[in-house]
């Protein structure tokens, strides 16, 4: 759910978690398993989450997939 409670962790929420991904993007491009490795190294991050997290920014128009890639849309 995109909205936090009082009873869920905030580092969990797919908000931080976009943000988290914004970050590392603003960097450089990155595969698709490559940015899930290094997210993962950073946060308890699980694969249902990374992907909710990724439809959620694609949704919004904020980035975009190519091929396996992940970018920020200019």
């Amino acid at each position: 759910m995109l909205i936090p409670t009082k009873h869920e962790k905030l580092e969990n929420n797919i908000l931080v978690l976009g943000s988290d991904i914004l970050t590392f993007l603003k960097i450089k491009n990155y595969n698709i398993e490559d940015l899930f490795q290094k997210i993962k190294k950073i946060k308890p991050i699980n694969l249902d989450q990374y992907y909710n997290t990724l439809t959620f920014l694609w949704l919004a128009k904020i980035i975009n997939l190519t091929e396996h890639r992940i970018f920020i849309k200019k």
